[in-house]
């Protein structure tokens, strides 16, 4: 835990110690949730190894996906649920199997009192992450869905990407299957891509990348 965070060795050995007395430490099976919407914050979580998805969903069924932490990171809205003492407004899927260190939300809010440190470890970690989301909710209101499919599906650096569905996509790019669908199949006719069921394979990645910039194919 030291080694991923930094921040957190740097502290006072009194706070350190007052810290890891309380931690717990968790494990948590890929597919599992880590909180629902409306769930109370309890503790503070530092990733240790594995992956998990935060995401926005309606009850309509449309989710979108708001940022994933993994190992070395730490979660903005836990943070913010924390100091506001509010419930979770969205929720967390662990997508790879999870270890985690957990601090008592007591512990978490006696170390912002005693140690500058610990503070500016949480709000460095909060400030980061916020600009994240605002950078994701910027591209989903003023982005053409064309432009975010483009650009998500060359995020991945390899021609083709396998195990993934349309409505894992829409969730990725904040909209729904039926339009991620049509999108692809326009994508295929143009020559653009290759879809087959669980899998999209590029065939041509400059036009793709035109088309992600905004230019005139």
């Amino acid at each position: 835990m030291l080694k991923l965070y930094p921040g957190i060795a740097g502290l006072d050995d009194d706070v350190l110690s007052r810290l890891l007395a309380k931690a717990q430490t968790v494990n948590v099976p890929a597919g599992a949730f880590a909180f629902y919407k409306g769930d109370p914050c309890k503790n503070f979580i530092l990733v240790l190894k594995g992956q998990v998805r935060v995401q926005l969903s309606t009850e309509s069924g449309r989710e979108v996906v708001l940022y994933r932490v993994s190992r070395g990171g730490t979660c903005a809205l836990t943070t913010s649920c924390l100091i506001s003492k509010e419930e979770y407004p969205a929720e967390s899927v662990i997508e790879e199997a999870v270890t985690a260190m957990m601090f008592p939300d007591t512990e978490f809010r006696q170390a912002l009192l005693d140690s500058e440190e610990f503070r500016e470890f949480v709000f460095q970690g909060f400030s980061r992450r916020l600009s994240a989301i605002v950078s994701r909710m910027e591209a989903v209101a003023l982005k053409s869905i064309d432009v975010r499919l483009a650009e998500h599906l060359l995020s991945h650096g390899d021609d083709t990407l396998s195990d993934i569905t349309h409505q894992v996509l829409a969730a990725e790019i904040g909209t729904v299957r039926e339009v991620v669908s049509r999108k692809l199949k326009r994508f295929e006719a143009d020559g653009l891509i290759r879809s087959t069921r669980g899998k999209v394979e590029i065939l041509d990645r400059e036009d793709l990348q035109a088309l992600a910039s905004n230019l005139d194919l």
